[in-house]
């Protein structure tokens, strides 16, 4: 019984954001909204699909772009549609923590959990498990916070 007490995954408890907190996203147990990030193209990359069962978690890998840059910076939504809107933006989130490397070198991995009406997100070092630092850049309704 001890061995299976230590051998559960730790989940961070410091950096976990809760990005949305009235997010009424689910029916009978599936999820009737996407979410996911807006991309280059202005369509909505989801993490989590309309349809698929509620609650949920998972998480994705992400990188820089540049050398040495010191942050990811991600825009968050939750809509049926599959254009990212004003009304769908739950917040855009910066990432920082990780050591400076050339492009593509850091690994990082944003975690996601979908449940009692909330959206929770965490992020994660791949090379050390660590975890980042995680803040909100901007809020729903689209003001700055710093």
């Amino acid at each position: 019984m001890l061995k299976n007490i230590f051998s559960r995954k730790k989940t961070p408890s410091n950096n976990r954001l809760i990005v949305d907190s009235n997010a009424p996203i689910s029916a009978d147990g599936v999820l009737t909204q996407a979410f996911g990030i807006r991309i280059y193209d202005g369509s909505i990359a989801p993490f989590a699909k309309q349809g698929e069962s509620y609650p949920a978690q998972g998480s994705y890998s992400f990188s820089t772009d540049e050398n040495m840059q010191d942050q990811i910076t991600l825009e968050f939504h939750r809509s049926s549609e599959t254009i990212a809107t004003n009304e769908s933006l739950i917040g855009q989130l910066r990432i920082r923590g990780y050591k400076l490397e050339e492009a593509r070198q850091p690994l990082i991995r944003v975690h996601y959990e979908l449940s009692n009406n909330q959206i929770v997100v965490w992020a994660t070092n791949e090379k050390n498990n660590g975890e980042l630092s995680v803040s909100i850049v901007k809020n729903g309704d689209g003001a700055n916070v710093h």
